[in-house]
């Protein structure tokens, strides 16, 4: 099949790799890069306006710098017989697959087998930074839902059916709408259900409904998150209707109707910060759709969640809020049955625009710590301070300055200084003495002149006879004053001198 760029030069379509509803994908002989979508039989009547818009209005693509196309964006329209608009040129996302094949926990361990706990929150948190990058440029999906999601080995995402998505065209001063015509109720917002798709204008909010669904379908092995066990009486009814009057069956209302389903996992297994998301998007934005999570909030609370995963001995992931891993528990429930329940709420955290785009393949995770074997506790010991630092005694220069006697002064180097750096003295703490001492009066005679005559006698008359008593008389007296004070050196010379 033979089809033409806007240059009318010749684009020979490939093999089929895929048929829609209303168009087919064709392989790009010698583009191994691109893809053909042809329409079958022709194109929507405002589709040439808006695909003009959309190729020259871009959003950014979070997933540059990997040379990864995040959306499947149009680059180049293609032409049939007569100039008609036959379809668009887009970029070809090789070795993906559809999300679908992510949720189920034995799918996902046939077709990606590397995919733990990290990968699917990255995931999670590529496909929130891709749909804000979106809303950022004015673009609803629309219809977001399993089939327009496409998963790479490396946690990246890829948007597909962009030509489907709400576009916002400006002509001048006036706005043009092209709305998304179709929806799949199964992650179609519930004020949605009783609209005409081709009529409505989408808002962020609603396609933060259907994001809501996906990440809850990705971290809860694939459970819907208003699949439930039905209470009341009759049929259950389908989840499209359980979504209008808010059947959401995590939670604790009296007389509830629902409850989970039996397999589904803990939903309090999920980061606290994400459950509280899960809560604003559910319950708070049946109500009010503006209580639910932007798509950058669910990026911010994404990456919190991912980086607080950690490994048990098992290599299972679990996150670090739980006191152990919920997959190594041996505690027994009823048969298949979940007691998932939320206890309680808060509002909503309010987030900072995000920085960051997609993320590819997660790093290891880190191990929690090994518990010790328990032990005896050991004895506590006061840590003792280190005693402190006494200058050393120069006790020629003590005496010289006390007797005026003529020591030999000491060679030092030529530029040196004959004396030391001066030291501050240390401050004397009050030894415990059973009685306290008291201070002689101002008239009292000090001690001290005559302990001072003492000991130039007992040096001289010890160094002149040889003696060693009073050397040592003289060296103690010495250090106790340099390091102690006076009424120590006095109480050592009254009671060496006294023997």
């Amino acid at each position: 099949m033979n089809v033409y760029d806007a240059k009318g030069k010749s684009i020979w379509l490939g093999e089929s790799i895929g048929r829609g509803g209303e168009a087919t994908v064709y392989r790009v002989r010698g583009q191994t890069g691109w893809l053909a979508k042809i329409y079958e039989p022709a194109p929507r009547p405002n589709y040439s306006d808006k695909l003009n818009w959309m190729i020259g209005n871009p959003p950014e693509n979070p997933t540059r710098s990997f040379a990864h196309p995040s959306l499947a964006w149009p680059s180049g329209l293609v032409y049939g017989a007569k100039h008609k608009l036959a379809g668009y040129l887009m970029p070809y996302i090789h070795t993906a697959v559809p999300i679908l094949e992510v949720f189920n926990p034995r799918r996902r361990l046939a077709t990606l087998p590397r995919f733990d706990r990290r990968y699917l929150h990255r995931t999670a948190r590529n496909l929130a930074a891709t749909l804000s990058a979106l809303h950022d440029r004015g673009y609803v999906v629309g219809d977001l839902n399993e089939s327009n999601v496409l998963v790479t080995p490396s946690a990246l995402i890829s948007l597909i059916d962009t030509d489907s998505f709400q576009v916002q065209e400006r002509r001048g001063n006036e706005i043009v709408n092209h709305p998304c015509p179709v929806g799949k109720l199964e992650y179609t917002a519930p004020e949605l259900h009783k609209l005409v798709m081709g009529s409505v204008i989408r808002q962020p909010e609603h396609d933060a409904f259907a994001l809501g669904v996906l990440i809850f379908q990705l971290l809860m092995d694939g459970s819907h998150p208003f699949r439930a066990q039905w209470l009341d009486r009759g049929d259950p009814p389908p989840i499209e209707t359980r979504i209008a009057r808010g059947y959401f069956p995590y939670t604790t209302f009296p007389n509830s109707r629902v409850r989970p389903p039996k397999g589904a996992p803990d939903i309090n297994q999920l980061h606290p910060s994400l459950v509280e998301l899960v809560l604003r998007c559910f319950i708070d934005g049946h109500s009010n759709p503006l209580q639910r999570p932007s798509a950058e909030q669910w990026e911010r609370a994404l990456h919190q969640a991912e980086n607080a995963l950690i490994q048990c001995p098992n290599n299972h992931l679990y996150s670090n809020h739980l006191s152990d891993c919920p997959n190594c528990q041996t505690v027994s429930r009823k048969a298949g049955q979940s007691t998932s329940k939320v206890t309680g709420r808060k509002p909503g955290s309010t987030y900072q625009k995000s920085t960051t785009a997609q993320q590819k393949t997660p790093p290891p995770p880190r191990q929690k710590p090994a518990k010790a074997p328990p032990t005896r506790p050991k004895p506590t010991y006061r840590r003792s301070r280190p005693a402190p630092s006494i200058p050393a005694f120069d006790w020629k220069a003590f005496i010289a300055s006390r007797m005026n006697i003529p020591w030999p002064a000491p060679a030092y180097p030529s530029g040196t200084s004959s004396q030391p750096s001066p030291t501050p003295p240390p401050q004397s703490r009050p030894n415990p003495v059973s009685q306290p001492w008291t201070k002689p009066a101002k008239n009292q005679a000090s001690p001290w002149p005559w302990a001072r005559e003492l000991l130039s006698k007992s040096l001289m008359t010890g160094g002149g006879q040889g003696a060693l008593a009073g050397a040592l008389i003289a060296v103690l007296a010495g250090v106790a004053t340099a390091s102690l004070g006076e009424m120590a050196a006095w109480t050592i010379l009254w009671a060496l001198g006294g023997a």
